[in-house]
């Protein structure tokens, strides 16, 4: 579901702030978990590592309140922090 109600309703995403909100960072989590898609789940990790991902959100947890799916968006975002702060310090011990 790409609807955008998470974005809309998300008080990071302001125009000084490169958020790229909860919509985009959940679905990094369902490819991941795919046999195929987790092939590139150390890419993903990298771009998630970037500026106006998840360090930028304010955990404020509007996004979940305005999904008309009840999407637990921020169950996504917790688990792909996890898995992010695992690539790092496997990345700083050369794992």
């Amino acid at each position: 579901m790409t609807c955008g109600c998470c974005l809309e309703a998300c008080p990071g995403l302001t125009p000084t702030v490169p958020f790229i909100g909860a919509g985009a960072i959940s679905p990094v989590r369902g490819f991941n978990l795919q046999p195929t898609g987790g092939r590139h789940a150390c890419e993903r990790f990298e771009a998630l590592m970037g500026e106006g991902s998840l360090a930028a959100c304010g955990h404020a947890q509007h996004c979940v309140r305005a999904c008309p799916k009840e999407i637990p968006l921020t169950f996504s975002v917790a688990e792909m922090g996890r898995q992010v702060t695992v690539h790092a310090a496997g990345q700083l011990l050369g794992d």
